[in-house]
């Protein structure tokens, strides 16, 4: 190597000496080199605290992944499982440490939803295919919980009281250690014998992108087809299933924002619905017969946006909707619900599994699935 350059490069020196006999010349060539070094892929890690259920997540090139799948389930309620940040590897959030007042608030402000498990599978679906993939920094602490048949965004706007809200210890968590990074969460819901079976998940650090679409999911009313930072067309393959008596209809709509605005309107303000409709895409109609599954493929949707699904329950029409008939019009957004019930749940990547009854119903979130496969 030779002599650093005045700008800061390194220089290489090379030096070819031609000896023929009677004349001899050398010759040196000093070359300015930008040398960079090739980056080496960090692998992901997930490792567990030995002394508490704090969980870390490293390396990833900085972003590690979590993947998560659901092994089984054995619960007539339909639990949502979560995930939140913590500041350390005692649990603590901004100080407030696990079961100390406060803290159920401070963790669900910071809740990332993973998935819901349906108690009453339509034919044709099988939640354990799907999967869940989250993104987190290098580094982060986190601590899973389950909220009791019902939801994060439920219980964040008082409709559901946070003493739904499970968090781990010896009585509703068991971790069982796979070796390699993996484990398996198991989780007790008090509804039955304590058996640890009514959710089961499995968690493993990950190096694969994420899905497209999946930026906004896990984020408070965060059931949306984000395509945020897509150029062009988006090509997706919808799949739907059904477990209901009602004749429902599915679409999404385009929102401006995370909080579903749609220009000066927000998901609260009178004639949201409306201006839903004339925003929903019009090739996307997804509807199926009871137990039936419908496969709708080749759809095109436009990159650069957010969409929002919606349902129209009981064979209300769009016309209807539009026409001020708003009652059977259900929303991922809790504040353009005329009943303010949470009507949509995340069951997996790009999945989305909805209620079609007034009030919540039956709260099974069976009666109509729409799963996405997004590719560009």
């Amino acid at each position: 190597m030779g002599p650093k350059l005045a700008d800061g490069r390194q220089s290489i020196v090379l030096v070819s000496d031609n000896n023929f006999g009677a004349t001899q010349y050398t010759q040196i060539l000093t070359l300015g080199a930008d040398l960079v070094p090739t980056p080496i892929p960090v692998e992901a890690t997930l490792t567990k605290s030995a002394d508490n259920d704090v969980f870390t997540l490293k390396g990833g090139s900085g972003k590690p992944k979590l993947q998560v799948s659901l092994t089984g389930r054995n619960s007539n309620l339909v639990n949502e499982l979560g995930v939140f940040a913590v500041d350390d590897a005692t649990g603590k959030i901004d100080g407030i440490a696990p079961g100390a007042t406060g803290y159920a608030e401070k963790a669900l402000a910071r809740g990332r939803v993973i998935l819901s498990a349906i108690s009453n599978v339509p034919n044709g679906f099988n939640p354990n295919e799907i999967g869940r993939s989250l993104e987190f920094a290098d580094g982060n602490n986190v601590r899973f919980y389950l909220v009791k048949d019902s939801t994060t965004d439920s219980v964040i706007s008082g409709k559901t009281p946070s003493s739904n809200v499970i968090f781990s210890s010896p009585t509703t968590q068991k971790v069982t250690d796979l070796t390699n990074s993996n484990f398996t969460l198991a989780f007790e819901d008090g509804s039955g014998a304590a058996d640890f079976q009514d959710l089961v998940v499995k968690i493993e650090p990950s190096n694969q992108a994420l899905p497209l679409g999946v930026g906004l999911q896990g984020k408070q009313e965060g059931e949306v087809l984000d395509l945020r930072g897509l150029s062009g067309n988006v090509k997706a393959n919808f799949s739907v299933n059904r477990e209901a008596a009602f004749n429902n209809l599915v679409g999404f709509y385009k929102v401006d924002d995370e909080t579903g605005r749609i220009g000066n309107l927000k998901p609260s303000d009178a004639g949201y619905a409306q201006q839903a409709m004339r925003q929903r895409i019009a090739e996307i109609d997804l509807r199926v017969d009871n137990q039936g599954t419908a496969v709708f493929d080749n759809k095109q949707l436009a990159g650069g946006s957010i969409l929002a699904p919606f349902m129209i329950a009981n064979g209300a029409t769009i016309d209807q909707v539009l026409n001020n008939q708003t009652n059977n019009v259900y929303f991922a957004y809790l504040g353009a619900n005329s009943d303010k019930v949470d009507h949509i749940r995340l069951l997996g990547n790009n999945t989305f599994g909805f209620e079609d009854l007034a009030s919540g119903g039956d709260f099974d979130y069976n009666d109509v699935i729409v799963r996405a496969n997004l590719t560009v």
